[in-house]
């Protein structure tokens, strides 16, 4: 029996993806740290689940914090196990999934976070999500485990305007067909602005719960009634950012690193995954 891996990338609709799942009795969805720990040497995997489409939705999986294996043992692991796993990648805009991932830094108090230079060049999950962007070069590594037939490429972008045609496209993948009503309902969840956002990170810079790693319960609850704090007051005063406290394209070494990306969506084009014209549509650079 095969599993299918559903690796992320972070910020490009996981959670969402991962709500529709658990709902269908078709599925036995799981997410585990067996392939990226020293649970590798230690247990052993879980037993899968008869009669379902095991699914592992895993994000972590692709990323290196938390003092986790590398990618390219992550990889080989699960290859030693399911050699004919499909694997599932949502891909998004590197300039968006950059800032998104920097804002999702702010709101959960991360170090490092005081400014999208600094979070991006000067901290390891920064700088590991700019590596985690690199899609042809992910594809690369995919190719020396994996039978090109079972490696995919889905855009978050037509997750969010065309989600119907993203979900059948998922479910077609794992030789299911989708049914409509398992989509999630429009939810309503607290957002901040981006001027709520940057105040915020300036009270993080004082923040006795920063964290860049897992930590201990005690210390969890310590830093959500911290949050919980920072975000009444950042919803009762207002204040205004700076202009280019979000704005990527401004920050020194971005256009070289807006080269590379344009390199890696090239690979991925040449590769055979994705066509261009997808990319420039939804404005990648190519």
């Amino acid at each position: 029996m095969s599993k299918v891996f559903h690796i992320g990338i972070p910020k490009s609709g996981t959670t969402s993806i991962q709500s529709v799942l658990e709902k269908d009795e078709r599925i036995a969805l799981s997410r585990s740290a067996y392939f990226t720990t020293s649970l590798w040497w230690t247990h052993k995997e879980e037993p899968l689940v008869t009669n379902k489409i095991n699914i592992e939705s895993n994000e972590t999986l692709i990323t290196a914090g938390f003092n986790k294996v590398k990618l390219t043992e992550v990889f080989n692991r699960i290859s030693k196990v399911h050699p004919d796993s499909k694997i599932i990648i949502t891909i998004r805009k590197q300039e968006d999934a950059i800032v998104s991932m920097f804002k999702y830094h702010i709101k959960h108090n991360f170090k490092g976070v005081k400014t999208l230079e600094n979070w991006m060049f000067k901290t390891n999950l920064g700088i590991d999500y700019l590596s985690v962007c690199m899609y042809g070069d992910i594809a690369k590594l995919l190719l020396l485990h994996f039978k090109k037939e079972n490696i995919h490429f889905l855009f978050f972008e037509d997750l969010k305007t065309q989600p119907d045609d993203f979900y059948n496209a998922f479910y077609n993948i794992l030789g299911l067909s989708f049914k409509p009503e398992l989509k999630n309902r429009p939810k309503n969840i607290m957002t901040l602005s981006e001027n709520q956002l940057y105040l915020l990170s300036r009270l993080n810079l004082w923040s006795l719960t920063q964290v860049n790693s897992e930590q201990n319960l005690t210390f969890r609850k310590l830093r959500s009634l911290e949050k919980r704090a920072k975000i009444l007051m950042v919803k009762l005063f207002n204040i205004n950012r700076p202009k280019s406290f979000f704005k990527i394209e401004e920050i020194k070494g971005y256009k070289t690193l807006k080269e590379d990306y344009k390199a890696s969506n090239k690979l991925l084009v040449e590769l055979g995954f994705v066509e261009e014209a997808k990319l420039k549509a939804y404005n990648y650079n190519i």
